[in-house]
């Protein structure tokens, strides 16, 4: 079988030998909700699972396309944007947000054979959480930006997935720092790479590679795993890049830096 899923909020399945459609589903938004391109969809045990342009995600029996279950990402006063896919691992399935609302994006997790919701990570952290402190004093309902564009990664070497934040959309009170003791302006988590327990939705490590971005570089894309010799010693190597056209290399495990590469193809460093 083969599943396609299509501009707006069509999901169908395919005999991969003949082509023949056994089932599509469809879901028509509610007025005032535009159709939008969705990235990937994924595949768990017995059901597919899709976001969908209002803001849901829904989980669909493999065999017949039927509804196993249908739940909100955000809260019904604030609906969200969702452009990536859904990510499925160990039964936890994660959606990642647009970030043009109070408090930017955020990572909601279900469980994948319920649709309950079971945690939830603010890319750009709350107030009192690590990181909060980088917003140069910018209220937190003021805070824009960290959209999880693409679906992330897991990798079950580390029993971790990986997201890429985007920046945010407002970086002129970023600009210029405040100078107050213990406040930056380096803007976490934009620009970052985040790796997470998919079990917890804690935070393990991240790795920052661009500071307070007032250029949209945007290191918000796939983040892609191998397995590298690096100083003589074999590593588990996550690589990303952004608009920038150069590569960064860190330890899985860590976080830990470990090498840049330049593709060449960027004018202004």
């Amino acid at each position: 079988v083969m599943f396609v899923h299509s501009y707006g909020d069509n999901v169908q399945a395919l005999d991969a030998a003949t082509g023949d459609e056994l089932w599509h589903y469809r879901r028509e938004p509610p007025e005032g909700a535009r159709p939008s391109v969705k990235r990937n969809i994924s595949i768990y045990g017995d059901k597919v699972y899709a976001g969908t342009s209002d803001g849901h995600v829904v989980a669909l029996e493999v065999s017949t396309g039927r509804v196993a279950w249908d739940r909100p990402v955000g809260d019904a006063s604030l609906p969200v944007a969702i452009t990536g896919g859904p990510l499925v691992a160990f039964g936890t399935v994660m959606q990642g947000t647009g970030g043009g609302g109070p408090g930017g994006a955020y990572l909601q997790a279900f469980g994948a054979a319920t649709g309950e919701p079971t945690w939830r990570f603010h890319t750009i952290p709350r107030p009192g959480q690590p990181g909060s402190e980088s917003w140069n004093g910018v209220p937190w309902e003021q805070r824009t930006g960290g959209s999880i564009w693409t679906s992330g990664n897991y990798d079950p070497e580390t029993h971790l997935i990986f997201v890429g934040p985007a920046p945010t959309y407002d970086t002129g009170p970023l600009r210029t720092p405040t100078g107050q003791s213990g406040v930056t302006n380096d803007a976490l988590y934009t620009n970052s790479t985040v790796a997470i327990n998919p079990d917890t939705g804690e935070v393990v490590w991240h790795f920052q590679h661009v500071r307070n971005d007032q250029f949209d570089l945007d290191w918000a894309f796939e983040r892609m795993l191998v397995n590298l010799t690096v100083d003589g010693r074999d590593r588990r190597v996550l690589l990303t890049a952004g608009k920038g056209g150069f590569y960064d290399g860190l330890d899985a495990r860590t976080g830990e830096y470990l090498f840049s590469y330049d593709m060449g193809l960027q004018n202004f460093i």
